[in-house]
Parts: C-alpha cells; sequence; structure tokens
C-alpha cells in the first residue's frame, strides 16, 4: 500500500499524507483480570508493538516518498479499536481522496471511508501497481451514482489516453443517450471514449465489471458505491459488495 500510495502521488503530481493509528486497549479491572493473567503488563506489550509497527512503517512511508520526490505529510493518531474506523473517515474529509488495501481486516474501515468520508475511496488489492494511469475504464448505468464517480474521477480521466463505459445491459434498463452523449464530451477534451457492452449471466456484477475492466487493460475502475448504514451495519449493494469482497484492480468508488 505504501509503495502503491507514493507512485500514485508521484503520477499525480500531489501531495501523500500516510495516517499512522496507535491503538489504544482499555485497561481490564484487576478484579476481572489479573487473577488468572497480568493483563496490564499484556496491554502495555500490545500497545507497545502497536508503536512500533506504526513507527516502522512511517519510517518506510519517508523513505519512499523522499525516493520518489513526492511531498509527504505524517499524522500519527491514537484510538481504540472500535474507534479507529470513525476516526480515519473522519480524518479523510479534509483530503482530496483516500487510498486503501483490500484487505479483510480492513473491511470496517474501508466502508467507513467509502460511506462516511463524503470523499472518494482508491480500493488497492494487495499487490503494486506502477502508479500510472493511462486507461480508465467506468461502470456505466446512467445512474446519479455513476455521474458523480464520473465527477469525481476527473483527475485521472483528464490525464488518460484512453476511456472506456462498460455498460452491463442485462442487469437493469439503461438510458444510452446519457452514456453517448458523455462519450462525446470525453471525445471533445482530447480522450478517446468509447462503450463497452457486456452480458452478467447471472454472475455478480462486480466480478462482471472488474473482469471486462482487466481485460481491457484498464489501469482504474470507477464506479459508484451503493449501500447505507444502520447501527453501523452497511447494507451494500450487489456490485459494491463484489468489488469489496475481491478486488482484482485499482477501483476508484465513490458514494
Amino acid at each position: 500500500m505504501i509503495a502503491n500510495g507514493v507512485a500514485l502521488a508521484r503520477h499525480m503530481k500531489a501531495s501523500l499524507t500516510a495516517c499512522t493509528v496507535e491503538i489504544a486497549i482499555p485497561h481490564v479491572s484487576p478484579a476481572l483480570g489479573s487473577l488468572i493473567v497480568d493483563t496490564a503488563k499484556l496491554t502495555q506489550e500490545a500497545e507497545a508493538l502497536s508503536r512500533q509497527r506504526g513507527s516502522f512503517l512511517a519510517r518506510k512511508t519517508l523513505e519512499e516518498a523522499k525516493a520518489a520526490s513526492v511531498e509527504i505529510r505524517m499524522r500519527n493518531m491514537t484510538a481504540g479499536e472500535p474507534f479507529v474506523a470513525d476516526m480515519l473517515s473522519e480524518a479523510a474529509r479534509a483530503y482530496d481522496l483516500v487510498l486503501l488495501e483490500a484487505a479483510g481486516l480492513y473491511r470496517p474501515v474501508v466502508e467507513a471511508a467509502l460511506f462516511e468520508s463524503g470523499r472518494p475511496l482508491v480500493l488497492y488489492p494487495r499487490q503494486s501497481f506502477g502508479g500510472r494511469i493511462d486507461h480508465v475504464a467506468i461502470a456505466w448505468d446512467g445512474s446519479a451514482a455513476a455521474a458523480s464517480a464520473v465527477h469525481n474521477a476527473a483527475p485521472f480521466i483528464e490525464r488518460a489516453s484512453k476511456v472506456h463505459l462498460v455498460c452491463v445491459t442485462d442487469e437493469k434498463i439503461v438510458n444510452d443517450e446519457a452514456g453517448d452523449h458523455l462519450i462525446e464530451n470525453f471525445r471533445r477534451s482530447g480522450v478517446a471514449a468509447e462503450m463497452v457492452r457486456v452480458h452478467a449471466a447471472d454472475r455478480p456484477i462486480g466480478d462482471v465489471l472488474q473482469t471486462q475492466a482487466f481485460e481491457l487493460r484498464a489501469d482504474l475502475l470507477v464506479m459508484g458505491g451503493f449501500g447505507h448504514s444502520r447501527l453501523r451495519e452497511f447494507v451494500l449493494g450487489g456490485a459494491t459488495k463484489s468489488v469489496l469482497t475481491n478486488v482484482l484492480l485499482p477501483v476508484l468508488l465513490s458514494h
């Protein structure tokens, strides 16, 4: 994730802020815990390990950013484990874009960043990408969410030499006119753009979109994120859930 963040910032000629979180562990009452184990010692060791890992990652981030001539800032935060996602989503509101890795342990953070930060999210698989985004695929269904995602992806689209609108024709009725006008506007801006229509054939919509973007050799898939929160439990749209579960390439999600 460090390599991906630095590479993207270099490609976009942007500054990068890296957040490290020290986990604060609630102390257990001696009456409850110390009869069996030394909870105070375990807590101290766990918190020390969190600080140690955070310091290591911060140093590595600073080193890679310096080597790539990327302006870097560090934000060190402390939070109890249940509140990490909320704290990071609030912190993200001060920036243009959130970068996260699609790892299982990060799922609550990813969902909070997508639905509560008010900022677009670029979600990466657990592998390194070069950072260059020259070919953008857009998941297009004519909806307001898709249009908002296109707007939020404008900095990437403006730098791209090629854009594909990927439309899944058997998933819902799509207004072709809006997509045609969008392609026309891209072309007027000097970006080569065209529509690609695919059939889901009962496959998960998120898998279909990612597979098509991957086959087109797109560097980035842009799509709207659907869902809402209720008592911190997220009800996700089918495409969003599929992407959060299995990421094949960098995906810009916008809610």
